[in-house]
This record gives structure tokens, sequence and C-alpha cells, in this order.
């Protein structure tokens, strides 16, 4: 008996059973109806979760927006097409309204061809114990001219990235020099834990070979930026927005020995973004407020500030050395 035959006797056999006729064509009807229905089941799932990070990147640029409102941060606006290149305009942001920002430019004269206009805006925001620089991009939609000033109103962004004043090396460590990533949330109001044993396991974690929830994108003495699921994300304990604070453990090879060297870090999200290669990632960066360098199978943790600059000067000594390593590995 070939397998035709076999199949349609248990086809005949269901059918007596369930009372009507289950033909192949039937069959293999259901079976694109439930693959189908799962892809549809996928697709809502990603989008939906596309949509909740999509509401939620614009609550933080309307977040930052607002604080340069409060704070009277001066914008600062470049014209970047060739035509208007180096042209600037500055002054306060005044209003968001309807997806557009409003910056006070304060000029006797404008030209409506301003319009439609692509440009490059920064501005500083100040925090308890920092400043941050912004960055966005945007274009002219439109202007307000009153007798005494100008008013231009640029397009709300998308998106919202840090702007780094201070210029630190930043690199993409070896994966053979990363032995693993511990990332915990933080209550900003209560001390830094001075002893990880009760810290309890952690809220993301890279263990090479083991597990991947979390990727090091790249590290400076000042910073580092992480990749992860955008699924993940969703499922912390708290929230990840700007200004969260974070205790990362971030476990690398000594670049000269097999020693490793476990550093403890308190950081702060300044930076929320999709990755633009991967739209299912979420990229997390931050910078260093506090730091600590442990001994191997030591838990006490012993917490030191960043430099002048909110540099880790151990770690902008490992970031060089292995940068030079790396070198050599091109050479």
């Amino acid at each position: 008996m070939d397998d035709t035959s076999l199949i349609n006797q248990l086809l005949y056999g269901l059918s007596d059973l369930i009372g009507f006729t289950i033909s192949l064509e039937l069959l293999f009807a259901v079976f694109v109806l439930a693959v189908g229905a799962g892809l549809l089941v996928s697709y809502l799932q990603k989008r939906s979760i596309s949509q909740r990070y999509a509401r939620q990147r614009k609550r933080i640029v309307m977040e930052l927006l607002s604080n340069a409102i409060v704070q009277r941060s001066t914008l600062a606006l470049e014209f970047s097409s060739e035509e208007m290149h180096g042209r600037t305009l500055s002054g306060p942001c005044s209003l968001i309204e309807n997806d557009l920002v409003t910056v006070d430019v304060g000029l006797e004269h404008s030209l409506q061809t301003w319009i439609g206009e692509p440009m490059e805006v920064s501005f500083k925001l100040d925090y308890k114990d920092t400043s941050t620089y912004y960055h966005f991009v945007s274009q002219v939609v439109g202007m307000r001219t009153t007798p005494r000033s100008v008013s231009v109103d640029i397009a709300l962004p998308p998106l919202i990235q840090p702007m780094q004043k201070r210029y630190f090396m930043r690199i993409s460590p070896l994966l053979s020099h990363l032995l693993g990533i511990g990332v915990w949330p933080l209550n900003p109001v209560q001390p830094l834990p001075l002893n990880s044993t009760g810290l309890g396991s952690a809220a993301l974690s890279y263990r090479p070979g083991r597990l991947t929830q979390c990727a090091l994108l790249n590290l400076s003495a000042g910073g580092m930026r992480m990749g992860v699921p955008q699924m993940l994300v969703h499922q912390l304990p708290t929230d990840i927005t700007l200004q969260s604070q974070l205790l990362c453990l971030l476990l690398l090879r000594a670049p000269d020995s097999e020693r490793p060297m476990p550093f403890w870090l308190a950081c702060t999200v300044i930076s929320l973004a999709e990755d633009p290669e991967d739209t299912s990632s979420v990229i997390i960066g931050v910078k260093f407020k506090a730091w600590a360098l442990s001994e191997t199978g030591n838990s006490d943790i012993l917490w030191f500030p960043t430099g002048k600059s909110g540099e880790v000067s151990p770690l902008a000594s490992w970031v060089l050395r292995h940068q030079l390593e790396q070198n050599k590995l091109r050479q």
C-alpha cells in the first residue's frame, strides 16, 4: 500500500468517526488557514509592540521638548541643505502643538522660502547633577511673524538623540573579551548597593553561549549602548525612560591576560531608540555616574564617582588597550 492510499484510508476512517467527509483538499485548506492565522497573530503582536514603542518614543520627545520650554533652553537651528548650509537660527522653544515645535528666533526679517528646508537642531537640558546635550533632525513647516519677532514652526521629530560634547574613544569590544553583562533597575531615592549578594537575578543578562537578553553594542569611558529585544524591554519590572537609573555589571576580560575585570556601573539612561537595522530591538544608551571595580569572588561594592568629564578611569585604560589590540589583529 502506497502513502497516498494509506492517507486516504485514514481520512475515510476519521470521516466515519466524526460524521462528515474529510478530503485531502479540506485538510490542506485547514492547514493553510492555521498557518495563515499564526502568521496574522505574529504580525499583529509585532505591530502592537511597534506601536506601543512609537507612543513611548513620542512621549520621550514631548518630555524633552517640554523640559526645554520650562528651562528656557536655547535651540540652535542649522539649515542643512546645500543652498542654505551654514545659515543658523537660535531661540527658545515656546510651544508644542499639533506635532509642531515653535521656536522664537527673534528675527526682524524672514523668508517664506525657508518653508520645507531641512535643519539640524541641538539644545541642552540641565538636570540635578549634570547637563545633557540633545540633537534631532527636522524641517521648517511654517513661520509666525509679529511686528517684533519671528517664530519658526518645525516638525515634531520622531526621535531625539543625545550628543556627546566630550569625546571618549568608543569601541565595539571583541566578543572574546566580554565575559558577561547583568542589568538591574535602580531606585533613584535609595543608596547604591554596597554588596551584590542581595541583588537577586538580573533583569537582563548576557552570558556567552548560554543566555543573550542584551548585547553590548559599543563602550567608552563615559557610557555605553546596549541592544535589547523590545519584548524584553516591556517585560522589565519597571519602565525604562529617559533619566531612569540602572545598575550594570560589565564583566570584561583583561586585554593582556585571562583575568576577568568585574566593573559595577551606576548608569543614567540618556537615549532610547529603535535599532535602525533591527526594528524588533531597542538601543538603550547610558552614561556612567559612579563605578566600582571588584575582585573576582568578592561581593563587596566600593563606589567611586566618575571623573570631571564623566569618565571611569580604569575603563578608559581598558578601552584604549583593547583598541590597540584590535588594531594589531587587523594588521
